[in-house]
């Protein structure tokens, strides 16, 4: 099959980001392109997978990429229960869940190209390998590595780095937990279940990245000894890097535009990126259609605020960690305490 070198749109990464911004401009009637990296679209699964029902309508996840619905938050401080929130949600099958996105896209008629990895963006450029291709816009949904971000000066710097394995768990569980240790650098850990079994994962600031196979065993010895993992194999291991150093000045430049982790549109703390990525993806290929320097304040309007006060709690979290009391600083910086929303 002849493939074409000029797009009305080029859509680099096929993740919710990226399936997000394709769909609306095919169904607008533009040529669009998307370009995953990837063999498969969705795996390997880097994501802890959890969704907050608040922020689950932005998501929209068919019935087939719900893993499990869980009821309460649990957050623990120091291996104690600090707090108990009243915050149903979901845990995706986040592969199950992507390739969704990606094929309501190209069924409205967008394109996509597996195992495309792009080795350079400039204004209205993409190439891949030795190959040039064109378009009017470019949507960079590449991550937090983005290429496209890079080309704009303008790419991720600040990072946390995780790691998660797949564990049995000793009973079923209706709630996720999230652990706050000193030993996790302005990071935490989390209990997230699927079934007869939960994502257990650790993040931390890049000054302790190099000790994070051991912090997650140390992590999964205690969740066996309190009874919430069971003995045996643990599969899946993933690791990966969340942007949490908040989102550049500009995410237009010229025939470019930046959506998801590639525009930093994380939340600093949690490290959600999910929900933020469908709708700025949206947003961006809403304003595709039209005029691409409206994407700046839609997707500002909806999300900086929320995500300027977080990246204030990170600071906090990073100057603090080990200065004084820990409980304390937890409450001030962590959105299960009401705290966290009345600090300046």
């Amino acid at each position: 099959m002849m493939r074409t070198n000029h797009w009305d749109a080029i859509v680099i990464g096929a993740g919710p980001a990226g399936a997000s911004a394709a769909l609306p401009m095919a169904g607008a009637g533009l040529r669009v392109l998307m370009l995953e990296r990837r063999r498969q679209v969705g795996f390997p699964v880097q994501c802890a997978e959890y969704i907050p029902r608040i922020l689950a309508g932005e998501v929209n996840a068919p019935e087939a990429a719900v893993a499990q619905r869980v009821s309460t938050l649990r957050t623990f401080i120091e291996g104690k229960l600090a707090a108990e929130n009243n915050w149903p949600g979901v845990i995706l099958n986040r592969a199950v869940f992507d390739r969704h996105l990606a094929q309501r896209a190209v069924a409205r008629g967008a394109t996509l190209w597996t195992h495309c990895a792009v080795s350079a963006v400039e204004d209205g450029v993409v190439q891949i390998g030795a190959r040039r291709l064109t378009a009017d816009v470019i949507v960079g949904a590449d991550g937090p590595l983005s290429i496209t971000a890079r080309s704009m000066d303008c790419a991720p710097t600040e990072f946390v780095y995780g790691l998660q394995v797949e564990a049995p768990l000793a009973a079923p569980m209706e709630h996720t937990e999230a652990h706050f240790q000193p030993e996790f650098l302005a990071g935490y850990g989390w209990v997230f279940p699927k079934g007869a079994s939960a994502n257990v994962g650790v993040a931390v600031a890049r000054p302790a990245a190099a000790r994070l196979p051991r912090l997650l065993d140390a992590f999964l010895a205690d969740l066996l000894e309190r009874g919430v993992v069971a003995p045996g194999p643990t599969r899946a291991r993933t690791g990966g890097m969340i942007p949490v150093g908040g989102a550049p000045a500009r995410t237009v430049r010229g025939r470019r535009v930046l959506a998801g982790d590639a525009a930093g549109q994380t939340d600093p703390v949690t490290g959600s990126g999910i929900p933020a990525a469908i709708q700025c993806g949206q947003a961006a290929g809403e304003a595709a259609c039209g005029t691409l320097e409206a994407y700046e304040a839609e997707w500002r309007g909806l999300l900086e605020h929320s995500l300027h006060r977080a990246l204030r709690h990170r600071r906090t979290q990073c100057a603090e960690w080990n200065q004084g009391s820990f409980e304390r600083l937890i409450r001030r910086t962590w959105i299960a305490f009401p705290e966290c929303f009345h600090a300046r």
